[in-house]
């Protein structure tokens, strides 16, 4: 794969932290500078789905959504629209335990499908995983359906389910990510 672009979603309304959860700090970073780190190995391109100019000072284009109050898939919608790759890695702000170990399995999984998403013990995890930019016509029908679940946008789509329990059992909070203060005190 020669491009891929990396898209941080961060335009959540994080209402059970209380503040932008982007900006909390965590092991003397920022949350949202977990997720840069993650994805600078691995991305020529780095978008920041959010909707605010506060997150300018991390150096990245910044991209609004384009239809508001859709959760993540109205953010994966918008990024992907931006981005200048026919591949994107994508993970959400609070997830700071994502290893290279599943970036490149992800990786090494492209071929002919709209979408990658990990899955594990009956779980799939659609905010840390990889989508096709021809995916976008299924995408925004979805929106325009009013449904904005992912699960039921993953069963529209070609995914291909990624077997990572390996990696689950080796690091059980591959996965984790933070909704409350309570969360981050915990860790």
């Amino acid at each position: 794969m020669k491009e891929l672009t990396g898209i941080i979603l961060s335009g959540g309304k994080s209402l059970r932290m209380g503040a932008d959860k982007a900006f909390i700090p965590f092991r003397e970073k920022l949350l949202i500078e977990h997720s840069i780190e993650i994805l600078k190995p691995f991305c020529s391109e780095i978008l920041i789905s959010a909707n605010s100019e506060k997150y300018s000072s991390f150096g990245y284009k910044i991209v609004p959504d384009e239809i508001a109050g859709c959760g993540p898939i109205g953010g994966i919608y918008s990024a992907l629209k931006k981005s200048t790759s026919l591949w994107n890695l994508i993970i959400s702000c609070d997830t700071p335990f994502i290893s290279n170990e599943l970036i490149t399995r992800l990786k090494g999984s492209v071929g002919d499908f709209d979408c990658l998403i990990p899955a594990y013990a009956g779980n799939k995890e659609p905010l840390v995983s990889m989508f096709h930019k021809k995916c976008l016509p299924d995408i925004s029908e979805h929106i325009k359906a009013g449904n904005f679940k992912m699960h039921t946008l993953l069963e529209k789509l070609n995914c291909l389910e990624i077997d990572v329990s390996d990696l689950v059992q080796k690091k059980p909070d591959l996965f984790a990510n933070f909704n409350s203060p309570e969360d981050i005190l915990n860790r």
